[in-house]
């Protein structure tokens, strides 16, 4: 048996190219690092990182208004401070539905801090989570993040329900939802920065 391992292994080692090789053992490691509880969640998220992409807005007979219900939702800051969705109608929305043990929602945090930075306040962020406040604080501080995070306080709204988390939604200041996007996605982009803009116009 041992001799028969060997002449696979020598047959293997002939065979594959130097490029083959280091891509089997990055397989293999990350086989094995998905195996370990400890880094399953960060490998996961790098992976959703690497296929996520930028997405695209509804066609125009897709895109849903929010209702004066919907507007009226409220969501709790950091601070408690009560607010709801019609307090942010004056500028585009930003809605995204996290939480910090889903590696889709962790891959795509960078992307969104960075589209934070650049628009910040013109730009209703809302980046909204059914998790504790201590352990939210927790997972920003560690990821050095300073997005707006906002806390159930009710019921989500039927627009904006969902199976699955993230799940983003664009919304414009004529309230309608211009981009629902589910799992990750690469929102500091072009194409973003360009929506965005009009918007504001």
């Amino acid at each position: 048996m041992i001799s028969y391992l060997k002449l696979r292994w020598k047959k293997y080692w002939e065979r594959k190219t130097w490029f083959s090789k280091i891509s089997d053992l990055v397989f293999i490691l990350l086989i094995i690092g998905l195996l370990i509880p400890a880094s399953r969640k960060e490998i996961s998220a790098f992976v959703s990182g690497l296929t996520a992409m930028s997405p695209g807005t509804l066609d125009e007979d897709k895109q849903l208004s929010v209702s004066n219900a919907s507007l009226n939702w409220s969501v709790a800051n950091q601070d408690g401070a009560v607010f709801s969705l019609s307090d942010f109608q004056d500028r585009p929305i930003f809605l995204n539905f996290w939480a910090t043990w889903c590696p889709p929602c962790i891959a795509e945090m960078p992307d969104i801090q960075d589209l934070y930075d650049n628009y910040g306040d013109r730009v209703a962020f809302l980046l909204v989570t059914d998790e504790s406040p201590e352990k939210v604080n927790a997972f920003m501080q560690k990821k050095g993040f300073n997005m707006p995070v906002y806390y159930h306080q009710s019921g989500v709204p039927q627009e904006f329900a969902t199976q699955s988390i993230p799940t983003t939604f664009v919304i414009s200041p004529e309230q309608k939802i211009v981009i629902r996007k589910t799992g990750a996605a690469k929102w500091n982009s072009k194409k973003m920065h360009q929506l965005l803009d009009e918007m504001m116009q």
